[in-house]
Parts: structure tokens; C-alpha cells; sequence
């Protein structure tokens, strides 16, 4: 039987042998290979720098758009549900809604309005029970001519 086995048992394979092929570049080329090779590191380190700072920009914008959204939301529903009652608060509501909106959307950071605009608003709020900081903001808001 042990002949059999020792029959059955196959031959080694060749030995190959493989030479690598020579880098028959200049110095020159060597180098340049690596400087674009660097530049390449350094561009897509500077890619993910500028993703994360995009990624960070856009989470405080929806972060401050929500937050500016709350703190006016009980003030534009207090006088959406007056305008139906008086038509002074109506006139006042269709010039804050557009400024507060887009003082929301960071559209905008101020509102300049004539005086007699300014005062309008600003009497005709102090009529209507609101939060006072609110107001406050408001005044920050909109600025008097």
C-alpha cells in the first residue's frame, strides 16, 4: 500500500522566477510623480475640509432658521387670528409677515421703514398682549428710516 500512496503523489511544479521590471524613470520623473502624488493628498485633505465646513454652515443655518421660526410663531398666530377682528391689526399683519418671514429664512437681518410706518406698527402692537421680547426683537428688526 505504500507504494501506491508514494505513485499517487504528484511532482513539484518549476521554480519560475519573475523579475520586476527596472523604473527607468529620470530623477526628474520620480520627482514629479511624487509632487503630483503630494498634491493630490493635499487636494483631497483641502475637499474634506471644505465638505465638513459646507456640512457645519448648513446644520447652523437650519439650526438658527428653526430657532428664529419658534421664537416667532406664537407672535404671526396671535395676529393671524385678530386680523379677522380688526382690520388695523390686518394692515399691520400684511406688512410683518412678508419681514418676518424673510427675517426667518435669513433673507434678511434688518427692515428700514418710513416713520410713520414704524410707528404705526409699533402703536398698534403695544394695543395687543404679546410677548415683550418679541417686541423687542422686532425693534432690532425693523429700523426706522
Amino acid at each position: 500500500m505504500d507504494n501506491f500512496q508514494e505513485d499517487n503523489i504528484r511532482s513539484p511544479d518549476e521554480v519560475v522566477r519573475e523579475k520586476l521590471l527596472e523604473d527607468t524613470r529620470s530623477d526628474f520623473e520620480k520627482q514629479l510623480d511624487e509632487a503630483m502624488y503630494l498634491s493630490m493628498q493635499e487636494i483631497n485633505k483641502q475637499l474634506d475640509i471644505n465638505n465638513q465646513y459646507e456640512e457645519q454652515l448648513l446644520k447652523d443655518y437650519a439650526s438658527e432658521t428653526k430657532k428664529r421660526s419658534n421664537l416667532f410663531k406664537n407672535f404671526i398666530a396671535n395676529l393671524t387670528r385678530l386680523c379677522g377682528f380688526d382690520k388695523e391689526v390686518r394692515e399691520i399683519y400684511n406688512i410683518l409677515d412678508p419681514i418676518i418671514e424673510s427675517y426667518c429664512g435669513q433673507i434678511i437681518e434688518t427692515c428700514e421703514l418710513d416713520g410713520e410706518t414704524y410707528d404705526k406698527i409699533f402703536n398698534t402692537l403695544k394695543k395687543i398682549r404679546n410677548d415683550q421680547q418679541v417686541i423687542d426683537i422686532l425693534k432690532t428688526i425693523i429700523l426706522r428710516e
